[in-house]
């Protein structure tokens, strides 16, 4: 196995509990349906559970509290739930990209609105996934369209109480003028 298969399958072990949990109670098994050799196998197992295990946390940490930065609104949104949910998320998902964060964020947004927890979840997730790609894809122009109007959760700090956000239709527009941009509410 190369290397790079070698820390393609490391990423998955840190990042998927349930591969986590398979690997530790069958190594051997596990680490042959991954196209893994024995040498492989026995320098991955010879990691102390409790070492695989408080890494992985870490990483799972590490992880949220960067999504959090990204998707403020949803965030708020969400509020203890948003742990939880990431938790779920990144059981799924590897970022592959070198921008990892942002990616995270970005297949965060989509997963939450596939999940159809709430229209303001969906809403929230909707608006910050296009604001992440217009930003992050430097899009000319992004457009979207809300039940919801966020003006005032993307604009407080964090120190303000929450406050439900406004239910009615609106479009944010982003707009990149060279190297400016301008957001519009209609």
């Amino acid at each position: 196995m190369s290397l790079q298969e070698q820390q393609n399958f490391l990423a998955k072990l840190y990042t998927d509990a349930e591969l986590r949990r398979a690997f530790l109670s069958a190594p051997e098994k596990i680490g042959a349906e991954n196209d893994l050799n024995e040498r492989e196998i026995a320098e991955i197992a010879e990691i102390m559970p409790e070492e695989l295990n408080f890494f992985a946390d870490s990483l799972f940490w590490k992880r949220l509290r960067e999504a959090e930065k990204f998707l403020p609104v949803t965030r708020k949104i969400l509020g203890e739930e948003f742990s939880g949910k990431f938790r779920e998320f990144s059981q799924t998902f590897n970022p592959r990209t070198v921008k990892k964060h942002f990616e995270d964020a970005l297949e965060f947004c989509r997963f939450l609105r596939h999940r159809n927890i709430s229209e303001l979840v969906g809403n929230a997730a909707k608006f910050e996934q296009t604001k992440l790609e217009f930003f992050g894809l430097e899009k000319r122009i992004a457009v979207c369209r809300l039940n919801f109007d966020f003006r005032n959760l993307s604009d407080s700090g964090s120190d303000k109480p929450f406050e439900l956000p406004e239910k009615k239709q609106i479009f944010v527009v982003w707009l990149r003028l060279g190297k400016s941009f301008r957001q519009f509410y209609f």
